[in-house]
Order: C-alpha cells, then sequence, then structure tokens
C-alpha cells in the first residue's frame, strides 16, 4: 500500500508540474502576445500620426497632402508617438513616382474639389486679358523642378496628328472620366490666358505651361497658340475638302495662276495657305472670347479664299464667322490638356506648386523632398513590425 500511496503522489506531482508548465508557458506567450499588440498598435496610430504632419499651404492652396520631412525626423517623430524604438523613411513613396499624386487629383476632384466653388473668373465669354509676361530664371528652381528630368514633347507635332483625327471629339468632353478630372483640376487652379489671374501665382499662363513647358509666359502662350493651329489646321483642312464650293473655287483659282498639268499641285497649296489662315484666324477669335466650332459648317467659317490671294486682313486682326458657336479657348485647352501624357501633366502641376510655394511661403520648398507616404518599423522583442501608409 505504501508503495502504491507513493506511486501515486510521484504521478500527481508528474501531472502538476505538467500543468504549471503549461500554465506559466501559456501567461509568458498571452504576455509576448498582449505586448506585441499593444505595440502593433501603438505604432499603427504613430505612422498615422505622421500622415498629419502633411505641408498646410499644399493642402490648403491645391488639396493635395504631401509629407516633407526627413527620414531622421520621421524616426524621431515615431518614437515620440509610438513609445518604440522604431524607424521611419518617406523614401518609397517620394514625388519622383507622380502616380500617387495624380490619384490624389482624381480623388480631389471626385469627392466635390474645386468643382464645389468655381473660380470667379470662370466667364463663358470673357475678353482676353491682360497679361504681364513671367520668366523663371532662378537656376536652383529651374534644375529642381520635377519635370525637369522628363523628356521634351513636342506639343506642336502631337496637336498636328490630333487635329486629323478630331472629328468625333466626344470623350474629350466626357464627364466623369479620369482625363476629365485632371483637367478640370488644372483649368480650375491654374491661371490661364483668358482668365483673370490669381496674383500670389507666379505665372500668368500656368495652363499653358503644362501643356509646352517653357518658362516664361510668353513662349507657353506662342507655343499654345501654335498647337491651336496645328489642330486647326487639320480639321480645316477636312472641312474645306468637305465643301464642294471651296473645292470649286480652290480649283478655279489654280487654273488661273497655272494653268495646265501644274493645277494640281497649286490646288493642293491653296488649300494648305487657306486651311492656315482660317487656323490662324480661329486662334485670334477664341482670345477674344468667342467660339470656334470643332467641325465648321459654312456659316462658322470665316476666312475666303480671295483674303488668302489678296492678304489677310480683317477688323481688329480678326476676320468674323456668321455665327459664334462652337468651343471656347479654355475648352481647345482642353483639347490640348487631353494630348498630353499623364505623367508630363503631373510633373508640371507639381512644378507649379514648386514654384508658387517658393514664393509666398518658404523659399527652400522642393517637391522633389515631398512624399506621398511613409514606412514605418520597430523591433519588439524578436518580432519586427511593419507598415506601409499613404494618403
Amino acid at each position: 500500500m505504501r508503495r502504491k500511496n507513493g506511486s501515486s503522489a510521484v504521478f500527481l506531482a508528474v501531472i502538476l508540474a505538467c500543468l504549471m508548465t503549461v500554465t506559466l508557458t501559456l501567461v509568458f506567450a498571452g504576455r509576448t502576445q498582449a505586448k506585441l499588440s499593444i505595440a502593433d498598435g501603438a505604432l499603427d496610430l504613430a505612422s498615422v500620426s505622421l500622415l498629419s504632419e502633411y505641408d498646410y499651404y499644399v493642402q490648403r492652396d491645391y488639396g493635395l497632402f504631401l509629407l516633407r520631412k526627413t527620414d531622421a525626423e520621421l524616426s524621431a517623430d515615431l518614437r515620440d508617438y509610438s513609445g518604440c524604438s522604431g524607424k521611419a523613411s518617406s523614401g518609397r513613396f517620394t514625388t519622383v513616382d507622380t502616380e500617387p499624386v495624380r490619384q490624389q487629383i482624381l480623388a480631389y476632384m471626385k469627392s466635390g474639389g474645386v468643382l464645389a466653388a468655381p473660380r470667379e473668373s470662370d466667364v463663358e465669354d470673357g475678353p482676353a486679358v491682360a497679361l504681364q509676361d513671367m520668366t523663371l530664371r532662378h537656376g536652383p528652381t529651374i534644375i529642381s523642378l520635377p519635370s525637369h528630368a522628363l523628356p521634351e514633347d513636342d506639343m506642336i507635332q502631337t496637336a498636328r496628328r490630333l487635329g486629323e483625327h478630331l472629328s468625333h471629339p466626344e470623350a474629350i468632353f466626357r464627364t466623369g472620366t479620369d482625363k476629365f478630372f485632371l483637367a478640370e483640376y488644372i483649368l480650375r487652379m491654374f491661371n490661364r490666358a483668358d482668365s483673370a489671374q490669381a496674383e500670389d501665382h507666379f505665372f500668368n499662363s500656368e495652363v499653358e505651361y503644362i501643356i509646352c513647358g517653357r518658362l516664361s509666359d510668353e513662349q507657353n502662350r506662342r507655343q499654345t497658340d501654335l498647337a491651336l493651329e496645328a489642330i486647326r489646321s487639320g480639321l480645316n483642312m477636312a472641312h474645306i475638302y468637305a465643301d464642294p464650293e471651296k473645292v470649286s473655287a480652290l480649283a478655279a483659282a489654280a487654273e488661273v495662276l497655272t494653268p495646265g498639268p501644274m493645277g494640281a499641285l497649286t490646288q493642293l497649296a491653296l488649300a494648305a495657305a487657306w486651311a492656315t489662315a482660317e487656323s490662324v484666324n480661329d486662334v485670334r477669335l477664341l482670345h477674344k472670347g468667342r467660339k470656334v466650332p470643332i467641325v465648321k459648317t459654312s456659316a462658322s467659317w470665316a476666312v475666303d479664299l480671295d483674303s488668302v490671294l489678296e492678304g489677310f486682313s480683317g477688323e481688329d486682326g480678326c476676320i468674323y464667322p456668321q455665327i459664334d458657336a462652337g468651343r471656347n479657348y479654355a475648352d481647345y485647352l482642353r483639347i490640348l490638356l487631353y494630348a498630353q501624357k499623364e505623367t508630363i501633366k503631373t510633373a508640371r502641376i507639381l512644378d507649379l506648386i514648386q514654384i508658387n510655394m517658393r514664393k509666398n511661403h518658404d523659399a527652400s520648398f522642393l517637391a522633389g523632398e515631398c512624399a506621398t507616404g511613409v514606412s514605418v518599423s520597430a523591433q519588439v522583442g524578436d518580432k519586427n513590425l511593419s507598415r506601409d501608409r499613404i494618403y
């Protein structure tokens, strides 16, 4: 009996020891898990707190969230917010990648954005605005522009190709598309040649800058006009050959100028000159607050063949058609914006934000130093906690 009782005691002692071991293991595991959970929650809250340190003026003036701090500053803030010994970095989310910025613009516009508060200068048929030409000459600002490293684009050639295939432009003006929202943001946020100027902006022709990328208002307006003329030239040429009266007038003039086999070449040259003259007139009309239809009719055509042959003339430098109908200057800028690459448009938006921020708020502001998100990490015991946060 004594042996049996002793065996039972030993058995119970072994069982108790096992239970105590399991209990202690569960206690320590629970303690470790609770510690990890608390640290994870603190890290999550701290990462959100870091995003709250966006640039106030950029958000107020442009509706964008851009974070501008060094990794050392972000890491110090992370330790203050979380109580953990962690690191933070924005290097993976710099504005070198323009896509997150574009997505922010789209989200801003789709949530209401500037659509809810149109600019007072947005009038249907405003007169031409007297502009003071501004030129950017500050070297450090120029070389640090986000678009500086992008390849040059030939907007005039792009516009010429677009004008040859723009008989059905419905997609350009279809509301609700991403291209529409981005163009609407640009047209409402930035100055353009036909709108009253925001005095705190450096350039007076900012939309034209986004289209052409030159460093002066004069060059941007001139390049934009040439691009508009290129679009209109192709469309006007198509109208000439679709109008039997104009084709007959060309044939008669060519026969008078160069009778015989050279008449066909003369007719082609006259058609090109006629389309170009109408295009120049179209752009002048747009700058006077008039409208120009994308696809013309005889009633909306202004320049006759005699004006081309005898010399271009008209009231105030323009020849006015019978009707004033079609698209205004802002609409034609929308066409050029539609043709421009998304990366270039977004990078030049950042250019203008940098230029205006340096002018008004912070002379050292660089858009390239800004980020659209942050990565955070912390070591808790043998576990590495990390997460990415973006606006």
